[in-house]
């Protein structure tokens, strides 16, 4: 291949996370200004702390070509969040049936605050992370995802969780939740761990919540980006992973 083939080839990896917005039936004619839900006034409230918090994001690629492109992972630096229990709950690492029905909690991050392909980030992640992308590429996809080809990140610049309803007991607990992004609401279920620590400094003790879930761009009315009749492509389905910590107000 030529070098100059092979460069265009690269240019076009960059656009990998572009993709065009499908408008659909469940389409919102605009999105909420707020964050997430506001704090509710009563039971226990525990409070997201962003700096001991992650949220990823990853996008792969795919085709004949993919290669010539990135996979690539998504992170929210000031994730934004909070988790209430009943007022009676004793330990919130056993709870049971009736008190998780009664629990709740909110999380919404701003899309222009997302940051893209950070090496430490990339570095945990494995051997599918081990290309590192320059810096104007990085630039370059960050632009197309969050501009009007795909994420309009101006009109819809908050992406927002809710639970539905909460089952299990103990510390396993399944989350039915809403997720609000690119202006349309879809429901999904989300496996939950929860753990205590100790809280270095300060005291008192932090709750650990953590899941995994997979999610398909289209469903949202986002078409992901085929090039060359599909040898270098970003594949449908994403992938997240939570890891968030809580301390009680």
């Amino acid at each position: 291949m030529s070098a100059r083939r092979r460069a265009l080839l690269g240019g076009a990896a960059v656009l990998l996370l572009s993709a065009c917005a499908a408008p659909g039936p469940a389409a919102l004619p605009e999105a909420r200004a707020e964050g997430p839900l506001p704090e509710p006034g009563e039971g226990q409230l525990w409070r997201l702390d962003p700096a001991r918090s992650q949220l990823q994001v990853l996008a792969f690629r795919q085709g004949a070509l993919a290669g010539l492109g990135h996979n690539h992972v998504l992170t929210a630096p000031r994730l934004q969040g909070w988790l209430q229990l009943p007022a009676q709950a004793q330990d919130p690492l056993q709870l049971n049936a009736a008190q998780l029905a009664r629990s709740r909690f909110a999380l919404a991050l701003r899309l222009d605050e997302l940051q893209l392909d950070e090496p430490a980030q990339r570095a945990r992640l494995g051997p599918g992370f081990a290309s590192v992308p320059g810096a104007e590429a990085i630039a370059a996809t960050r632009a197309n995802l969050l501009g009007e080809s795909m994420l309009e990140a101006a009109r819809f610049p908050w992406l927002r969780v809710q639970s539905v309803e909460l089952l299990g007991e103990g510390a396993t607990v399944l989350a039915e939740i809403e997720l609000d992004w690119h202006g349309r609401q879809q429901r999904w279920r989300l496996p939950l761990a929860l753990s205590l620590e100790p809280s270095s400094g300060s005291g008192g003790q932090v709750l650990r919540v953590q899941g995994q879930m997979a999610l398909r761009l289209t469903d949202f009315g986002i078409r992901p980006l085929s090039l060359l009749g599909g040898m270098l492509a970003v594949q449908d389905g994403i992938g997240v992973n939570l890891d968030l910590a809580l301390r009680p107000r």
